[in-house]
């Protein structure tokens, strides 16, 4: 089987790249494609990963995202007609599920933003299977056009995918200049996002100052972003792509205003505070009320949590873990979803009971009843 995978953002490698290899050695064959964004193509070489490079993100504008998008999606009618793949798999890509709608490829997609509304309603109507982590009330996604007799969730997060073939190493700690454990990793906010609404300036510009004495490893999204916070003396911004896994599995500390290397972090076991300035996601909020991930936008809280957090580093490693440990890895929901696919040339539907015991029964209950009122 010809399984085309479409990765749109500089994670989505991570997240894929397991299932690339274990598709691999179980015989399919695999079409990547991705866009020009955020050094994907590096970590893609980096991973050692064939790709196909089509269109390139819009920018912040609307005008700006809307055009790309276009074009990205008559480049890739153009490869996907050519290729011929029998199925899709995608994470937030908005191009890939209405490309392969209309080529009638059956489609697998994943999202755990429920908040990127406009980009759900580009991707959800058009995906055959949904998979989404169940910290998600399913009634958002099935407001964005997901069916519900198409949707699958698991109790889990998207970052547990990432530590496919995951072995500690301490290479890049030599390459930085870094000790285990002596220091503390950043990374800004999503500020070309369509679903970010907060300030321009970065909550980690005030949190910076407040932890001098601790060498601070920053991933800035913009340059913008780089040239604001490269004035502080504790910092080091890579210039290139490096191993950001181990980086995050031997640092003290995580500190991030977005979401992806947060929960990269939790899933290795390293102490996590949230700085996220807008409407937190739900796996977030989840992730905070299992008291797995600490959040704040108030730097002096921050840096005291920070602290905190460093001086009992080992019991919250443990803890975090032991979390961890009980949940569901997306990777091997989808290679069942596909296998099962492979098998009975169809994906594995949940029955209504199955459904209702996702703990979104509003959601299936008003809609098999006919009626969109939340019950």
């Amino acid at each position: 089987m010809k399984v085309w995978i479409d990765i749109t953002n500089a994670p989505h490698v991570h997240f894929f790249k397991g299932l690339i290899r274990e598709l691999e050695k179980r015989g399919h064959e695999i079409l990547v494609t991705t866009r020009e964004f955020d050094g994907i193509t590096g970590i893609l070489d980096m991973e050692g990963i064939d790709y196909y490079v089509v269109g390139k993100h819009g920018g912040a504008t609307l005008e700006g995202k809307l055009i790309a998008s276009t074009e990205r999606m008559y480049k890739l009618s153009k490869l996907i007609i050519e290729e011929k793949p029998d199925l899709a798999v995608y994470k937030h890509s908005a191009e890939a599920p209405r490309v392969a709608f209309g080529l009638q490829i059956p489609s697998i997609g994943f999202v755990d933003n429920e908040t990127a509304v406009a980009q759900n309603k580009l991707i959800l109507p058009y995906t055959n299977l949904l998979i989404y982590p169940k910290a998600i009330d399913a009634y958002e996604l099935i407001k964005c056009g997901a069916d519900p007799n198409g949707m699958r969730a698991l109790k889990g997060f998207a970052e547990l995918a990432h530590l496919y073939g995951f072995k500690p190493s301490r290479k890049v700690l030599r390459e930085l200049g870094l000790k285990k454990r002596r220091y503390v990793v950043m990374r800004t906010e999503p500020v070309k996002a369509n679903y970010f609404n907060g300030p321009e300036k970065s909550v980690l510009e005030d949190i910076i100052p407040l932890l001098p004495d601790v060498p601070i490893v920053l991933f800035p999204r913009t340059e913008e972003q780089k040239e604001r916070l490269s004035r502080f003396d504790n910092l080091i911004i890579p210039d290139r792509p490096v191993d950001s896994l181990n980086l995050l599995y031997y640092a003290a500390l995580m500190i991030g205003a977005g979401g992806t290397m947060n929960r990269e972090a939790i899933a290795l076991g390293t102490p996590t505070i949230s700085t996220y300035p807008g409407k937190l996601l739900a796996v977030t909020k989840w992730l905070v009320e299992n008291g797995v991930e600490y959040h704040s936008t108030n730097p002096k809280e921050v840096a005291l949590m920070a602290e905190r957090m460093m001086k009992m580093n080992g019991s919250h490693r443990a803890f975090v873990r032991s979390f961890v440990s009980g949940l569901e890895n997306p990777l091997d929901v989808i290679l069942e979803e596909i296998e099962s696919y492979e098998e009975a040339g169809r994906f594995q539907v949940l029955s209504r009971e199955e459904l209702l015991e996702t703990g979104h029964t509003r959601s299936y209950v008003g809609l098999n009843e006919g009626s969109n009122e939340e019950k």
